[in-house]
């Protein structure tokens, strides 16, 4: 009897936040989101946000808020792991001039698979204040920010690795991409980076991509390939070799393939241009 009481106010708290229905609340949250992206004031696109952050943090805080769906909200981006446990959402904001504010939010079930509740988990943005970012880790709040797209669920020696694939517009001249690794430490506290990334050069805790905005640089998980695949990138002017708004990608493949709990680098992956869309 107490079960199946359990079970009825897991259901009733999962459709309502504060009263309302989930539909109520996935409307107000568009509207949220919307009225901060059409905003051209800063401190009330601000507001906005902050409205829009703290709404969607209380709907996942509520149970059984994992089977929720939030594909409909504009401008927000939502990736979930295979193993059920965890899903990020992020979101951007242009803010001052040539700037671009990044937000998320991690939910991660707690207990088991079959467990009505997960932790939350709001984060910061502090790139601004990261001098070496493929050598720091970064432990929550502290978030390296970005629009996260794809996520890579390795484990090795009975850790969890979530590896993450990432879009920075960054300014008006370049565009970036990062390859992270988000990892729990007991507690199921969340930390980015960790010292996995291997090639020739040394072992680095994050990659980081910067690249011409007026060129198209792929980064790509393959499953059947068991590798992130990436463009190799270059000066198209020599001598701007130190400006990376001048890089852009060639015809050569590079790769990470994940192995005895890193990802070693790999040079001139050979991979048909039809897979790579």
């Amino acid at each position: 009897m107490k079960s199946g009481i359990l079970f009825l106010l897991v259901i009733v708290c999962s459709s309502t936040v504060s009263g309302q229905s989930f539909e109520q609340t996935k409307s107000e949250l568009s509207k949220l989101m919307t009225m901060a992206a059409e905003e051209y004031d800063y401190a009330k696109k601000q507001e906005y946000v902050t409205s829009f952050s703290a709404l969607l943090e209380k709907t996942l805080k509520t149970p059984n808020s994992l089977t929720l769906t939030f594909d409909s909200i504009p401008y927000l981006k939502t990736i979930s792991s295979k193993d059920g446990i965890l899903r990020i959402f992020s979101w951007g904001m242009p803010g001052g001039e040539d700037e671009y504010l990044y937000y998320a939010i991690v939910q991660r079930r707690m207990g088991d698979a079959k467990s009505p509740l997960s932790d939350v988990y709001r984060l910061n943005d502090v790139k601004q204040d990261v001098r070496k970012p493929e050598e720091e880790i970064l432990h929550y709040p502290s978030w390296y920010g970005c629009l996260y797209y794809d996520i890579i669920e390795t484990q090795n020696m009975g850790k969890t690795y979530y590896t993450l694939l990432g879009f920075d517009f960054n300014n008006g001249l370049s565009h970036k991409k990062y390859i992270d690794v988000l990892t729990f430490n007991p507690q199921g506290i969340p930390s980015f980076g960790a010292p996995i990334f291997v090639d020739k050069t040394g072992i680095r805790s994050r990659i980081v991509f910067e690249y011409s905005a007026k060129a198209v640089m792929h980064l790509k998980y393959h499953s059947d390939l068991s590798k992130i695949v990436f463009h190799w990138l270059y000066p198209i002017v020599p001598e701007k070799r130190n400006d990376k708004s001048y890089y852009v990608p060639d015809v050569t493949y590079d790769g990470y393939e994940f192995k005895l709990g890193k990802w070693m680098k790999e040079k001139q992956i050979l991979i048909k241009k039809d897979r790579f869309k």
